[in-house]
């Protein structure tokens, strides 16, 4: 059956325009993940303008038809193969010099067999030559794909391409034995009208295999990634795992830091009660005033828990005073009263060196538990607000547990006795809010007066 080449290209045109069109989808699909759409789209692009130029034999000059159309159809081919290149795996400069010359040196060819020495079948040989092996080319890459997941996706192309190079392989054998004539598009030749044919429906096909391994492709990126995001969530698991066992640790060690400082320093402080007059049960009950007091008076929870660990070193400083000063049994000198009252400041000094929150606090109460509401206190005369909360809380515990016990130059006061003195002293010694909180708590500090007694000899 015969087929005219000229209806046939025309037809071929605008059926791979609609092709076209699937090519430019692909580009869009791919551009922002993918190298070589770009490529295919323009490649495809000179295909459909290089076949168009071929139609118009007669119309347009034989360079635009002939050396024109070819050189167009064959950069085509090489675009389309560069594409591959890119989409599959690294290319260099070296390909791209390789295909321009390539295609730059079958142009030339052309041109002379159609100027120079006039022959339509050497014509036909130099383009079969070159457009086969681009099309080998193009097989070349698509074998040599490591991904295993790409190369499922790449049989489409294969079989297109491979197509293309026996097709061109089969015409230039035929280029030996043509013999219709110097005219190639008015022989009409039945084989080559059918050759055409299936070159216009291996170029369609390599268009819809473009979009496959496209698919492939971003199929195979999309496995790595998930691949990868899975790795790194189990490292970050892992980093999460050991940094969460190391804050556990480290936790861990801070408290059994904290638990070490806070023996360490209330039994120091302890020992500073037994030089003195004091027992040491009563930096114990101190602690629990202040806790009880820290609550009533509405502080943060860390607050009130330093505030019971700290209170017991108030009397710290007592550790510089000479024993024959803390242990006499007689009156006072006023000398010997303001080296006891240096305790507050010495204690604040050994204490206020230190970073740690519980130490810092201990500094203050040691500093002030003996400062009062209305300035009459020492070692500043501090006054109202100026005197901190932990050091105005304090100094109602200590001489509340100092008027509640007996000691040996004093008998124990009564519970309503103790709790007039301190109502008197509200505004005075102590500030009202916090014997307000006092009045509010009182049956609390009794009951802990009873259970922490020395010997029994509290009320």
């Amino acid at each position: 059956m015969l087929i005219d080449i000229r209806s046939l290209l025309v037809s071929g045109t605008l059926l791979n325009f609609l092709f076209l069109i699937l090519s430019v989808l692909t580009w869009q699909r791919g551009r922002h993940h993918v190298g070589g759409p770009g490529y295919w789209l323009v490649g495809y692009g000179c295909f459909v303008l290089g076949i168009l130029l071929v139609a118009l034999r007669g119309v347009a000059s034989d360079l635009v038809s002939i050396v024109l159309a070819n050189l167009i159809i064959s950069g085509g081919l090489a675009l389309k193969m560069y594409g591959l290149s890119v989409c599959l795996s690294a290319p260099n400069r070296r390909i791209v010099r390789l295909l321009v010359a390539w295609v730059g040196l079958s142009g030339f060819l052309m041109a002379f067999f159609l100027y120079g020495i006039p022959s339509l079948a050497v014509r036909m040989k130099i383009n079969s030559v070159f457009n086969g092996v681009l099309g080998a080319g193009a097989m070349w890459y698509l074998f040599r794909q490591p991904k295993t997941d790409v190369r499922d996706h790449s049989w489409p192309l294969l079989i297109c391409f491979g197509g293309v190079s026996l097709l061109f392989v089969f015409r230039f054998g035929r280029a030996f034995f043509w013999t219709a004539g110097p005219s190639w598009l008015t022989a009409n030749d039945v084989i080559e009208s059918w050759l055409m044919m299936v070159l216009l429906a291996l170029i369609a096909g390599i268009a819809v295999g473009e979009m496959v391994l496209l698919h492939g492709h971003m199929q195979a990126k999309l496995r790595t990634f998930s691949h990868d995001l899975a790795s790194s969530n189990q490292r970050l698991r892992s980093e999460v795992q050991r940094r969460s066992m190391a804050e556990e640790a480290l936790l861990a060690m801070n408290a059994e830091l904290g638990c070490t400082q806070k023996e360490i320093l209330l039994t120091l402080a302890e020992v500073v009660e037994f030089r003195s007059k004091e027992t040491a049960l009563h930096v114990a009950r101190v602690a629990e005033y202040a806790r009880i007091l820290g609550n009533a008076l509405k502080l943060p929870d860390d607050e009130v828990r330093l505030l019971a660990d700290a209170a017991p070193m108030h009397d710290i400083g007592k550790i510089a005073i000479p024993d024959e000063i803390l242990m006499k049994p007689d009156v006072l000198t006023p000398a010997e009263m303001d080296i006891v009252r240096s305790h507050t400041i010495v204690g604040y000094n050994l204490l206020n060196k230190s970073e740690r929150p519980l130490i810092r606090m201990a500094a203050v109460i040691a500093h002030e538990h003996h400062e009062q509401w209305d300035g009459g206190g020492y070692p500043l005369g501090k006054r109202g607000e100026g005197i901190s909360v932990p050091g105005r809380v304090v100094c109602l515990c200590d001489v509340y547990d100092a008027l509640s016990m007996d000691r040996p130059y004093k008998a124990a006061w009564e519970l309503s006795e103790v709790v007039a003195f301190i109502r008197e002293q509200g505004g005075h010694m102590f500030d009202p809010d916090v014997v307000h909180a006092f009045v509010e708590t009182v049956d609390q500090f009794a009951q802990v007066t009873a259970e922490l007694a020395d010997g029994g000899c509290g009320f």
